[in-house]
C-alpha cells in the first residue's frame, strides 16, 4: 500500500496558512453566493424567475467551490484552473438541459419546475470520480496515473467528505444545544440567529471548508481511518460470497419463476453485484503485492468475482424480457446503463480471478478494470443527462414506435406515461399523436392524447359502455362481457376493479366457474406477465355483480396462458375451486358471501 502524502516542508509555515486562507475564502464566497440565490428565490426576484439561469447558478455554486477547496494547494495551479473551469461549463450546460428537457417552458415561468433529484445525485457521483482521477494524475504528473494513486486519491476524498459531513452535523447539534440552554434562562437570541439564512448558509459552507482543510493536512489520520474501514469490511466478503454462491447454485432447483415474481429481479441482482464489487475491493485495496491478506480473503475474492457473471447475466435477461414485452422506459434505460457497468466489472473480475487461479499475479487485472470502468461511468453519466442518451428521449421513442408498429393497441396505450415521464419529448410525441393516422381508432387516440396533454382528470360517476369496452380486453375474443355487468354503476361499488370505474385503466377479462354452480364468473386481471392480480365477479340473485374473491399469479407465462385459454378450474375440493394455469394451482381468496334470503 502506498504511503499517504504528507504536507511538504514548506506547508508547515506560510504556504499552509495561505492554503487555509484560500479555502476559507472560497467557503465564504460560496456561502455568500448561495445566500444571494436563496434571497432571490424567497423574494421571487431574478434569477429565480428564470430557471434557465437559476439551475446552472445553483449547481455551479453548490459544487465547484467544493472542488476548489478540496484541491487547493495540493494540485498544480494550471490543473486546478482548467478543472474548475471545465466543471463549471459542464455542470452549467447539463443543468440548463435538465430544465429544458422538462415538460414545457411555460411551466418554468410559473416556478413549478426544478432541478431533478437524479441530476443532483449523479452529479455528486460523477464529480467524485472525476476529482479522484484528476487528483491522482496531477500528483503523478501523468494523464493516466498508477492504480495506487487513484486508490489513495479516491479514499482521501471519500474520508474527507464523510468527516466534513459529520463535522457539520455535530456543529449544528452544538449550536442547537446552545440555543436550548439560552432558552432555559429566557434568552432566545441564539435560536433566532441560527434560523437566519444569512447566518446558516455561510456558516455551513465555512465549516465544510475548514473540515476539508484539517483532514487534508492530517493525511495519516485519513489513512488510519481508511485502513480500519477496509479491514472491517473485507471480512464481510467471505459471508457475501457464500450467500451469492448458494443463491446461484439454488436456481437450477427453484427455477427463475420465484425470482420473476418479485417484479424487481434486475434491481435486486444488481444490488447484490454492487455489494460484491465493493467488498472485493476492500480486500484488493490498492493492488500492491506487498499487501498480503489471509488466504480465506484471497479465495473469497476469486469466488465472488466469478459468481458476478451469473448474477449480472440473469439481471440482463430479466431486463431483456421486460423490454421485449413492454418496450423501453426511463427506468429500463437506467437499468441497462447500470447493467453495462456491472458487466464490465463481472467480466473483468472473473478474468482476473481465473488468471490468478492459473498462477498469475493475484487479481492484478482488477486495477485496469477499475480504472477503465471509472472512465466509462463518467461517459455514461454525461450521455444519460444530455441529449446523447436521455432516458426520457429513448423511452418515448420506444413507446411511440410500439404504438405505430401495432405492438400495443391504440386503446391500451399509456398516453399519460408520455407526460409523466417523457418531459419535453413526451409532449412532442403527444403533439404528433394528435394528428397521427393509424386506423379505425384514430379519433379515440386523438382524444386520449389530448386528455393526457391537458391533464384532464379521470371521469367521475358511471363509466359508459364505450369506456368500459376500451378498458377491458375480453378473452376469448368470441365472448363479450355480460350486459348486466357493463350497465351496472360501478362508481357506487366499493372494492370494484379500477378498470370499471376510471377511463384509461386497462385490464383483461376471463371466464371460469369458480363456485361450481354451472355459471361462469368473470375475472378482471391487471398486472404483468410475471405478477398479476385478478378480481372474481359474480352476479347475485338480485342481478347485481359483486366481488366473489381474488386470485393472483406469480409465475412467468401464466397470464399469456390465460389469454390463450390454457386454464381450467379444479375439482370442488374447497369452497372455491382453484384456477389451474400451466400446472400451477392458484387458490382464490373468498371476498364476498351473498347473504341468505330474508324470511318470507
Amino acid at each position: 500500500m502506498t504511503d499517504p502524502v504528507e504536507p511538504a516542508p514548506d506547508d508547515t509555515g506560510g504556504a499552509l496558512n495561505r492554503r487555509a486562507y484560500a479555502r476559507l475564502g472560497a467557503g465564504a464566497l460560496q456561502g455568500l453566493a448561495l445566500y444571494l440565490l436563496y434571497r432571490a428565490i424567497d423574494s421571487h426576484a431574478w434569477p429565480s424567475t428564470d430557471h434557465y439561469w437559476l439551475a446552472p447558478l445553483l449547481i455551479v455554486f453548490a459544487f465547484v467551490p467544493l472542488l476548489f477547496v478540496q484541491a487547493c494547494g495540493t494540485w498544480r495551479f494550471r490543473t486546478l484552473l482548467l478543472w474548475c473551469g471545465g466543471a463549471t461549463a459542464l455542470l452549467a450546460s447539463l443543468a440548463w438541459y435538465d430544465i429544458w428537457r422538462q415538460w414545457e417552458p411555460g411551466v418554468l415561468r410559473n416556478g413549478d419546475a426544478a432541478i431533478s433529484f437524479a441530476f443532483v445525485a449523479f452529479s455528486v457521483v460523477g464529480l467524485f470520480i472525476a476529482q479522484s482521477l484528476i487528483a491522482a494524475g496531477d500528483h503523478e504528473k501523468r494523464v493516466i496515473a498508477s492504480y495506487g494513486g487513484y486508490f489513495d486519491a479516491a479514499w482521501k476524498l471519500g474520508v474527507q467528505l464523510a468527516l466534513a459531513v459529520a463535522f457539520v452535523a455535530v456543529m449544528w447539534g452544538v449550536l442547537w444545544l446552545g440555543a436550548v440552554l439560552f432558552d432555559l434562562i429566557g434568552l432566545s437570541f441564539l435560536e433566532r440567529l441560527i434560523q437566519k439564512a444569512w447566518f446558516a448558509i455561510p456558516v455551513t459552507t465555512l465549516a465544510i471548508a475548514a473540515a476539508i482543510h484539517v483532514t487534508d493536512v492530517r493525511a495519516r489520520l485519513v489513512a488510519g481511518i481508511r485502513t480500519v474501514a477496509l479491514t472491517l469490511l473485507s471480512w464481510l466478503l467471505p459471508l457475501m460470497a457464500l450467500i451469492a454462491i448458494g443463491f446461484t447454485l439454488s436456481l437450477p432447483f427453484t427455477g427463475l419463476a420465484p425470482l420473476w415474481a418479485t417484479r424487481s429481479a434486475a434491481g435486486l441482482l444488481l444490488t447484490a453485484a454492487a455489494v460484491l464489487v465493493v467488498l472485493i475491493n476492500t480486500g484488493f485495496q490498492d493492488g500492491d503485492p506487498a499487501h498480503n491478506r489471509p488466504r480465506v480473503l484471497r479465495y473469497a475474492e476469486a469466488m465472488a468475482s466469478i459468481v458476478l457473471i451469473p448474477l449480472v447475466a440473469i439481471a440482463s435477461y430479466a431486463l431483456w424480457l421486460r423490454v421485449q414485452q413492454y418496450g423501453w422506459t426511463v427506468e429500463r434505460v437506467v437499468t441497462a446503463a447500470t447493467i453495462l457497468i456491472a458487466l464490465l466489472y463481472a467480466i473483468g473480475y472473473a478474468a482476473a480471478a481465473l488468471r490468478s487461479l492459473m498462477g498469475g499475479a493475484w487479481m492484478a487485472m482488477m486495477a485496469r478494470v477499475n480504472v477503465l470502468t471509472a472512465f466509462v461511468v463518467l461517459a455514461l453519466l454525461v450521455a444519460l443527462f444530455s441529449p446523447l442518451a436521455d432516458p426520457a428521449k429513448l423511452a418515448v421513442a420506444s413507446q411511440v414506435a410500439r404504438l405505430k408498429g401495432g405492438k400495443v393497441d391504440v386503446l391500451h396505450f399509456d398516453y399519460n406515461y408520455l407526460k409523466s415521464e417523457g418531459g419535453r419529448y413526451g409532449r412532442a410525441a403527444l403533439d404528433e399523436l394528435l394528428h397521427l393516422k393509424l386506423g379505425a381508432n384514430d379519433a379515440a387516440m386523438h382524444r386520449l392524447a389530448k386528455d393526457a396533454m391537458t391533464g384532464a382528470p379521470p371521469a367521475t360517476g358511471k363509466l359508459s359502455r364505450v369506456d368500459i369496452a376500451r378498458n377491458v380486453t375480453v378473452y376469448p375474443k368470441s365472448r363479450a362481457l355480460p350486459r348486466t355487468l357493463v350497465d351496472q354503476d360501478w362508481s357506487k361499488t366499493g372494492g370494484a376493479p379500477a378498470c370499471l370505474q376510471q377511463p384509461g385503466i386497462l385490464c383483461d377479462a376471463f371466464f371460469a366457474d369458480f363456485d361450481g354452480d354451472g355459471n361462469d364468473e368473470v375475472i378482471l386481471v391487471n398486472g404483468s406477465d410475471a405478477y398479476w392480480y385478478g378480481t372474481i365477479l359474480k352476479i347475485g340473485s338480485d342481478n347485481v355483480w359483486r366481488t366473489l374473491g381474488n386470485v393472483a399469479g406469480r409465475c412467468h407465462g401464466t397470464l399469456d396462458a390465460l389469454r390463450r385459454g390454457e386454464a381450467a378450474t379444479s375439482a370442488p375440493e374447497t369452497e372455491l375451486r382453484d384456477l389451474i394455469v400451466q400446472g400451477v394451482r392458484l387458490r382464490p381468496d373468498r371476498a364476498f358471501v351473498e347473504p341468505p334470503a330474508c324470511p318470507g
